[in-house]
């Protein structure tokens, strides 16, 4: 079976939008994940040391929401734009994968907010690592393919 690249809408200076942005989405969901398995580690006089670990993880969380936005909104001029990507056989679930991932970050989010440090163990972090197995489970191959 030929693959056929569908046309790019959404595009900066001849660059397709979508993977530009959706790797800083996924950095900043891997960095709070990380500073969650840190966090959960480290030692309980070392957890009341340092509250901002806290304030740090929240704003991880929201710039990478922010730029998971961005990258879903792109991601929907693209679907929108063009018919052939909605027929590459893993468009809805990825578009299923990405929706979870933002479901739960926003969740994560959520619960910081409301209790502070005190939601990085264990619920922030649970929902850290299963944001991070959604992502690793996602199919990206067809979505890499049509963007080279």
């Amino acid at each position: 079976m030929a693959f056929e690249k569908p046309r790019i809408t959404a595009k900066i200076a001849g660059r397709p939008l979508h993977p530009l942005l959706r790797p800083f989405a996924i950095g900043y969901f891997l960095a709070t994940c990380a500073c969650d398995l840190v966090y959960s580690q480290a030692g309980l006089f070392a957890r009341y040391d340092a509250p901002e670990f806290a304030t740090i993880t929240e704003w991880l969380l929201a710039v990478g929401l922010v730029m998971a936005g961005l990258a879903a909104i792109v991601a929907l001029v693209d679907l929108w734009g063009e018919r052939a990507f909605r027929r590459l056989p893993d468009a809805r679930m990825y578009a299923m994968g990405s929706a979870l991932v933002i479901g739960l970050e926003l969740h994560n989010l959520d619960i910081r907010y409301a209790a502070g440090a005190d939601a990085i163990t264990p619920m922030g972090l649970i929902l850290s690592l299963s944001a991070v197995a959604v992502l690793l489970a996602t199919p990206t191959r067809g979505w890499v393919r049509m963007y080279r």
